[in-house]
């Protein structure tokens, strides 16, 4: 990388003291080497395009994933120790703390007032 930019700064007549000045000889090779990295771009884009449809057909447009039940504020009261009342306060306030102890244990829950 290193050369071709060298090439390139000395192509342009910016003196450089490092590596390959311009010369005839040094154009060939350069260009040898984009092309190559043409053809590894062109290969690698086709490859991702065949995959991508290969995908498309063999998953179509299914959507296999499913949708989970909404939790129950039962359910959410056992997990927290609280009351299907005190869940919905909380699921209906705009902002709640809630202090746990060391445990993790639920402590106390309220709103959040500045």
């Amino acid at each position: 990388m290193r050369d071709a930019l060298s090439v390139v700064l000395t192509f342009f007549g910016v003196p450089v003291p490092w590596g390959v000045s311009f010369s005839d000889e040094s154009l060939p090779a350069i260009m040898g080497r984009l092309a190559f990295y043409a053809i590894v771009i062109i290969a690698d884009t086709f490859v991702l395009l065949a995959w991508a449809r290969y995908n498309q057909v063999r998953f179509g447009r299914r959507d296999r994933r499913r949708h989970s039940d909404a939790t129950a504020p039962t359910e959410l009261g056992t997990f927290f120790a609280l009351t299907p009342e005190q869940v919905i306060a909380c699921q209906t306030a705009k902002r709640t703390v809630m202090v746990h102890d060391e445990r993790g244990h639920l402590v106390a829950f309220g709103p959040f007032v500045k």
